[in-house]
C-alpha cells in the first residue's frame, strides 16, 4: 500500500515540476495538430484545428463522438462528429496538458512522453466520476422513456 501512494506521490511531483517547464513548448512551433492513443479502455484523439498548439477538442477514436473541447472553441466543432451526451469544457489546466502534446517530436525523451501521458491519465481519471454519473442518468432516462 504504501509503495503504491509514494509512486502517486512521486507521479505528482514529477508532473508539477514538468508542467512548471510548460511555458517553454509554448514558444516553439507544434510538431502536430493530432494525436490518438489508448487511455483507460479506449481510444482517445486530441485535435488542434487551427495549428496554433492549442487543443479544440478530444473525442473518442471508435466512436469519432467529442466528448471534451475547449470553452469558447465550440465552432470549430466538425460537424461530422456527434457531440458525445457527457460532453463537456475542459478547464484551463486539461487544456494546458493535453496542448503539451503537440509538441512532442520522435527526438522527445521517454521521461517527458511519460509525463504527459501520465498527466492526461490523471485528468481524465479525475473526470472519470462525473462522466459516469452523467451516463448512469442518461440509461435511467432511457429506461424509464421506455416503460
Amino acid at each position: 500500500m504504501a509503495k503504491n501512494s509514494s509512486r502517486v506521490a512521486l507521479l505528482v511531483c514529477s508532473f508539477v515540476l514538468l508542467s512548471a517547464c510548460a511555458g517553454d513548448f509554448f514558444g516553439e512551433r507544434p510538431a502536430n495538430s493530432h494525436y490518438c492513443d489508448n487511455f483507460l479502455l479506449y481510444e482517445m484523439c486530441i485535435q488542434d484545428t487551427d495549428g496554433d498548439g492549442i487543443v479544440e477538442y478530444t473525442y473518442f477514436g471508435e466512436s469519432r463522438e467529442v466528448f471534451m473541447f475547449r470553452e469558447g472553441a465550440e465552432d470549430m466543432l466538425p460537424t461530422d462528429m456527434p457531440l458525445h451526451r457527457c460532453a463537456r469544457a475542459m478547464d484551463e489546466e486539461l487544456v494546458e496538458v493535453s496542448s503539451r502534446i503537440f509538441y512532442i517530436e520522435e527526438e522527445s525523451s521517454y521521461i517527458e512522453k511519460t509525463d504527459i501521458r501520465g498527466a492526461l491519465m490523471l485528468k481524465y481519471m479525475a473526470r472519470l466520476p462525473e462522466v459516469a454519473a452523467c451516463n448512469l442518468r442518461a440509461e435511467r432516462a432511457a429506461q424509464e422513456a421506455e416503460l
